[in-house]
């Protein structure tokens, strides 16, 4: 970099829960799912399960070890399916990341999202809220690579090396996330 050159930061922000509140409708749909298939999940518990987490993973981590595997599959269809059907009448925005989104694009700073959502999902949503022009990278639970670690983790590995090839070293990066740690 130029001695001259401005340093570039980066926001990295949570879209689930932090950007707009979809945990309601996450654990409505997966709720709704389970219980189509015979589960009895507490609305507390499968919210508890999906911060960080896709609903693949949230699904196992309620039933780890299924007798079945197939049951796993159709409470994820029905889950995707339930979910988009809430999410197509818009999902609230939170005032407190958005602000942070709006004032990190005033300053010039990349923005990226981290999503525990399907990018399926996350596009029409940023689309619906006009914020689709503002996040320079968008990281979902289904992009690939898939498998080995945690999409929480993916996402993670994916923005740091994005960022590191931008540029942008740790210390010049900003993060909002809904879970308690985060990757870095």
């Amino acid at each position: 970099m130029n001695p001259g050159t401005p340093l570039q930061h980066a926001l990295i922000l949570a879209f689930d829960g932090v950007l707009l509140d979809t945990l309601p409708a996450r654990t409505a749909a997966l709720r709704e799912a389970l219980a189509a298939e015979g589960f009895d999940f507490s609305e507390d518990v499968v919210r508890a399960a999906l911060p960080g987490r896709a609903m693949a993973e949230a699904l196992q981590q309620l039933d780890p070890a299924p007798q079945d595997p197939t049951r796993h599959d159709l409470v994820l269809l029905r889950a995707q399916r339930l979910y988009a059907g809430i999410i197509a009448h818009g999902v609230p925005l939170l005032p407190d990341g958005l602000a942070a989104l709006r004032d990190a694009v005033a300053s010039g700073h990349r923005v990226v999202l981290r999503s525990d959502s399907e990018r399926r999902h996350v596009e029409p949503l940023l689309a619906l809220s006009g914020l689709e022009t503002q996040v320079s990278l968008l990281r979902c639970a289904d992009d690939p690579p898939r498998g080995g670690s945690s999409s929480f983790a993916r996402s993670w590995q994916h923005i740091d090396e994005r960022l590191q090839r931008l540029g942008i070293a740790q210390t010049q990066r900003m993060v909002h996330e809904l879970t308690g740690s985060s990757a870095t």
